[in-house]
């Protein structure tokens, strides 16, 4: 019995599509546990789920890309047994947390703990938390460093922060631990200018002409001129700096203010 050419395409529509080739570029851990996952039922399928050599060879014929790059770093024995490249694979290809919300804040708690687990750290809280600290990524890293550094080193205490930042069936609290920024500090006030210590005296004239000593007198003549003076009570007193060497202007204390007042009506 021949078959036309119509009943050959319905039956080559009925056979089962070939699976396409097994692949892994190493973006994410979930991607990774997907291959792990696919590379054991492919030598379950053959009859090689026993042979460890023999199953990473066939998982190293599939990696691509950055997962092909960071395959040919590893050392040969890795390389050669699948027990020990599927513990370097979980261990390099780590779950990522981005913070969309409660649902992913569990299933990331739950990863952590299965990767854990498989390399015999169930117990270590410290290395969990060091494992998780490159784990964070978009806002959930943000979030991540506002953190308390002993929420950061305990996997206990970060847990129950995830869990409680990320609640279930809402997305992630928006508010963040903020750092306060201190206000800039205020410029100094400028020094107080020094104080200027005034000692007072009397302008004394000396004459060759005269043997007594004469002083500039407070009391002017009647034209407004000023006149010398050997009477004590007529002496003009004059302020002037002692700790200055420079020129400098002399002044008239408020006290003695005779001839002040007589230059002002002039």
């Amino acid at each position: 019995m021949k078959l036309s050419r119509a009943h050959h395409r319905e039956l080559d529509a009925l056979k089962p599509a070939e699976p396409e080739p097994l692949e892994f570029r190493g973006r994410d851990a979930e991607e990774c546990e997907k291959f792990i996952n696919a590379v054991s039922r492919q030598a379950l399928a053959v009859g090689k789920q026993r042979d460890d050599r023999w199953t990473a060879d066939f998982a190293a014929s599939c990696f691509t890309h950055g997962a092909l790059r960071w395959w040919d770093g590893l050392d040969e024995q890795t390389q050669c047994s699948w027990k020990l490249l599927r513990k370097a694979m979980l261990a390099r290809y780590r779950p990522l947390f981005h913070g969309r919300g409660g649902e992913e804040a569990e299933e990331f708690v739950h990863m952590i703990h299965e990767r854990a687990l498989d390399v015999g750290k169930q117990q270590d809280n410290e290395w969990i938390a060091a494992f998780v600290a490159s784990s964070f990524v978009g806002d959930a890293l943000r979030w991540y460093v506002s953190l308390d550094p002993g929420v950061q080193n305990d996997w206990k205490r970060l847990r129950q922060a995830i869990l409680t930042q990320y609640p279930r069936g809402g997305a992630g609290i928006a508010s963040f631990i903020t750092i306060p920024t201190p206000a800039p500090a205020a410029l100094p006030a400028p020094p107080a200018p020094p104080m200027v210590i005034r000692q007072r005296g009397r302008i004394r004239v000396v004459s060759a002409a005269r043997s007594n000593p004469y002083y500039v007198s407070k009391i002017p003549d009647g034209a407004g001129f000023v006149i010398l003076t050997e009477n004590i009570s007529e002496i003009l007193q004059v302020e002037y700096n002692p700790s200055s060497r420079d020129k400098q202007t002399l002044h008239i204390p408020n006290d003695d203010n005779s001839l002040r007042n007589k230059f002002k009506e002039r």
